[in-house]
């Protein structure tokens, strides 16, 4: 699918404008743990900002795998320990970012993180949470478009209110690279700029990219030609036609 879960953190706040922190946080999930429980194996690990089979996406940028002893020292470079552990809440919507929210939890209390989770109606989530960005961290999803654009989530212009980049993360080289890409006619170009972006992205994590589900779809075996695609399994509606047996 071109869909992506991720837990986002407002980068305003002390705790996570640490990048080590937000690296501990990363070592503590185990994302495959995420696909296989969440989606019984029917996805597979987000490792950034743009989708598999796309021009922007950078299959340079390895997952982070779970190591907890690493998120510990992290942690412990950044201030915490057991005597002052991280302590934080995720906000997230009702549905099934419920379950999602308390594997998290469960997953970072072992490296000694204390999660509260905060679940609320979308719209109160929307009009109390995201819109006035008051939160810490928060577990949402982007369905993204077949052409990639970086500009409405990721450039710093979008900070503004009611701009998507609500987390508030700031890159100047990414805001360079956005609007260079904006302008290239080159599809080859505009793809070796998105993959860089793709890569500052997946350093910077602003957020922690979790999974990307798989997109399954029941077809009549009465009706062709059905052709799956990046586009989506409608893509070639018209051409459909029901066999006569």
């Amino acid at each position: 699918s071109h869909t992506y879960t991720y837990m986002g953190f407002n980068l305003e706040d002390p705790k996570f404008s640490d990048l080590r922190v937000r690296e501990a946080l990363s070592y503590a999930i185990d994302r495959q743990a995420l696909v296989d429980i969440l989606l019984f194996g029917h996805g597979q690990i987000c490792t950034g900002p743009f989708m598999p089979g796309t021009k922007a996406f950078n299959p340079k940028v390895r997952p982070f795998e779970q190591d907890i002893v690493k998120a510990k020292e992290l942690l412990a470079l950044a201030g915490y320990d057991e005597k002052n552990p991280l302590e934080f809440t995720l906000t997230t919507s009702a549905g099934g970012r419920a379950n999602v929210a308390q594997i998290l939890q469960s997953q970072l209390a072992k490296a000694g993180v204390k999660m509260k989770i905060r679940v609320l109606e979308w719209q109160a989530f929307l009009n109390t949470v995201i819109l006035p960005r008051r939160f810490e961290s928060v577990l949402l999803a982007w369905s993204l478009g077949l052409k990639s654009d970086a500009y409405s989530i990721w450039h710093s212009e979008s900070i503004r209110k009611g701009g998507f980049n609500f987390v508030g993360y700031s890159n100047y080289k990414v805001d360079v690279l956005i609007k260079e890409a904006e302008i290239t006619v080159n599809a080859d170009h505009f793809g070796a700029l998105y993959r860089e972006i793709f890569e500052h992205i997946a350093n910077d994590l602003p957020y922690l990219f979790l999974y990307i589900p798989n997109s399954l779809n029941v077809v009549n075996l009465d009706i062709s030609p059905v052709e799956p695609s990046l586009r989506g399994i409608m893509h070639n509606l018209l051409e459909w036609e029901k066999e006569t047996k």
